[in-house]
C-alpha cells in the first residue's frame, strides 16, 4: 500500500514540474505574432525569381512570395536611402517627416512614433541589425539588441574572432543569435534586418559591388540580358541641362559604360542579392528550429530601386520605374493568414509602418500618411489608392548635380518634373508617359497637343498632392 501512495505521489509531482516545465518552442497560440522586417539596398522589383527573372537564383524569397502574398506594384515615394528609410520607420512621405539628406536626423518626438518605438512601448523585444540609414546619431540605447552601423559600411566585416566575412553574412549570424536568444520567451519581438546589399561598396570604388567570394561562379556562364533602353540613343534624348555632370551618368561610365562592364556589374549586383537570399534561408530555418516559424510574419522590400544602365543611368533617385519600382511580399505563417496570392493595387514605402503595428493591434498614429495594408490583403478588391505622388529634393551642386523631381503616378499614367534644387520654377526637364502603351517610358508626350488635357490634368493632381502631403 505505502509503495503504491509513493507511486502515486512520485508520478504527481513528475506531472507537476512537466506542467510548470519551460517552453522550449514558441506554442503559445494568443501570443501577438513576432514580426521580422528584411529590408535591402537598391533591389529592383524585377531583381527577383518570382518577379520572371529567369537567371538570378533568389528561392527563399520566392518561397515566402509564394507562400505569402506578393505585391506586384509597390513603389517609394522617394528613391533615395536615407529618405526612403526615414518614410519606412515613419510611416511619412519626405516632405513632412523632412529628412532630404543624410545628416539630419529624426527628432525625439519622431522618433517615438516610429515603427519600432510603437512595438516597444507594446511589449515587444525590439533588435535592429545593419544600415540604419538615417542621420548621424545611432538611437542604440532605444533598441534592447542593436547591431545597427551609420554610414554605407563596408561588406568586408570581421567575425567575433576577427575573423574576416562578408557583411551579409555577419547579419544573418547577428540574426539568428537574436531569434535564437528569444526561444522560450511569452515576449513578441520585432526584429529589423537592414541589409547593405545590393548596393555598392563605395570605400572600395565608386562602381564596386563587393559581392561573397563564395558566390564567385554564380552566374559566371549567363549572358545577361540587358535593359533595351540602356542603348545610347535613349540617353542622348534627354536635353544637355538634365545629363551635364549628372551624377547618374558620371556612375554609368563607372559601371555600365561598356557592354563587358554592363555584364560584369549585372552579375556582380545578382551575386549580392543571392547572397541575401541565402542569409534568408539561414534565418528561416532558425525560425523553424526554435518554434517560432509558425507566429513570425516576414515582411520583405527593397528602399529603392537601381538602374541597370536605363537611358544611360546608374543609380536611382528619378521617377523612372526602375528607380522607383521595388519588391514587396508579405509572408503570414499563422493559420488563418491569406496564402499564395499577388494584389496588383499600388503600394508605397510609407505603408510599411501602419502595417507593422497594426499586426501587433495597434492603430496607427494619425502621424503616419501610409495605409494599413492588412485591410487590402482581406479586401483585395477594396477601393484603394490608384495614384500616388513622388518627390526628391536634392540640394545639387557642381560637383554633385542631382536635379530635384516631383511628380505623379495616376493609373498608367505618369508625369514627373526635374528642377534646380528646391526651386520649382527652374526646371530643368519634363517627362509625360502613356505607361498603358509605353512601358519603358521612351515617347515622351510633354507639351504634345493631343497629350494636352492629360498634362493638365496630372500636373493639377501634383498639385493637390503635394498639399496634402505637408
Amino acid at each position: 500500500m505505502r509503495y503504491f501512495l509513493l507511486l502515486g505521489l512520485l508520478l504527481i509531482t513528475i506531472g507537476c514540474k512537466e506542467e510548470n516545465a519551460p517552453v522550449d518552442k514558441q506554442t503559445n497560440e494568443n501570443k501577438p505574432p513576432n514580426i521580422l522586417f528584411l529590408l535591402t539596398d537598391d533591389q529592383r522589383w524585377n531583381a527577383l525569381g518570382y518577379a520572371g527573372n529567369t537567371i538570378l537564383k533568389t528561392p527563399h524569397m520566392d518561397f515566402l512570395a509564394e507562400n505569402g502574398v506578393y505585391f506586384s506594384n509597390a513603389y517609394v515615394t522617394t528613391s533615395i536611402c536615407a529618405v526612403s528609410r526615414a518614410s519606412i520607420l515613419t510611416g511619412q512621405y519626405a516632405r513632412r517627416h523632412g529628412i532630404w539628406g543624410f545628416q539630419k536626423n529624426l527628432s525625439k518626438e519622431q522618433f517615438a512614433l516610429t515603427y519600432p518605438m510603437l512595438l516597444k512601448k507594446a511589449g515587444y523585444t525590439v533588435g535592429f541589425i545593419g544600415k540604419y540609414g538615417v542621420g548621424n546619431q545611432m538611437p542604440e540605447a532605444a533598441f534592447d539588441y542593436w547591431k545597427g552601423f551609420p554610414g554605407q559600411g563596408t561588406f568586408k566585416a570581421v567575425d567575433e574572432n576577427g575573423d574576416s566575412l562578408h557583411l551579409t553574412q555577419k547579419m544573418g549570424k547577428q540574426a539568428i543569435t537574436f531569434i535564437s536568444d528569444q526561444q522560450g520567451s511569452q515576449t513578441p519581438f520585432c526584429l529589423s534586418v537592414s541589409f547593405k546589399a545590393p548596393h555598392v561598396d563605395e570605400s572600395y570604388g565608386p562602381g564596386f559591388f563587393l559581392y561573397d567570394k563564395t558566390y564567385e561562379n554564380e552566374y559566371a556562364n549567363d549572358t545577361i540580358p540587358v535593359p533595351m533602353v540602356s542603348a545610347e540613343t535613349y540617353y542622348d534624348s534627354f536635353p544637355k541641362e538634365f545629363t551635364k555632370n549628372n551624377v547618374a551618368r558620371n556612375r554609368w561610365e563607372q559601371r555600365f559604360k561598356t557592354p563587358e562592364m554592363q555584364q560584369k556589374s549585372i552579375k556582380d549586383y545578382y551575386r549580392l542579392i543571392h547572397g541575401v537570399d541565402v542569409v534568408v534561408g539561414q534565418i528561416l530555418e532558425t525560425l523553424k528550429e526554435t518554434g517560432a516559424d509558425k507566429n513570425t510574419i516576414i515582411v520583405f522590400t527593397s528602399d529603392n530601386g537601381f538602374y541597370l544602365g536605363e537611358y544611360g543611368f546608374a543609380g536611382k533617385w528619378y521617377g523612372s520605374e526602375p528607380s522607383i519600382r521595388v519588391p514587396m511580399i508579405i509572408y503570414d505563417p499563422r493559420p488563418e493568414a491569406i496564402k499564395g496570392i499577388t494584389i496588383d493595387q499600388k503600394v508605397l514605402n510609407i505603408d510599411v509602418a501602419p502595417t507593422l503595428v497594426s499586426f501587433a493591434g495597434i492603430t496607427p498614429p494619425e502621424t503616419m500618411q501610409g495605409t494599413d495594408l492588412t485591410q487590402l490583403i482581406l479586401e483585395p478588391k477594396m477601393e484603394w489608392r490608384d495614384s500616388f505622388f513622388y518627390e526628391h529634393l536634392w540640394q545639387s551642386s557642381d560637383r554633385y548635380y542631382i536635379p530635384s523631381t516631383e511628380g505623379v503616378v495616376a493609373g498608367n499614367k505618369k508625369y514627373m518634373k526635374y528642377f534646380m534644387n528646391r526651386d520649382t520654377t527652374d526646371i530643368v526637364y519634363e517627362e509625360l508617359y502613356d505607361l498603358e502603351t509605353d512601358s519603358l517610358e521612351i515617347n515622351n508626350l510633354i507639351e504634345r497637343p493631343e497629350a494636352a488635357k492629360l498634362e493638365t490634368a496630372l500636373k493639377k493632381k501634383l498639385v493637390e498632392f503635394k498639399k496634402a502631403a505637408e
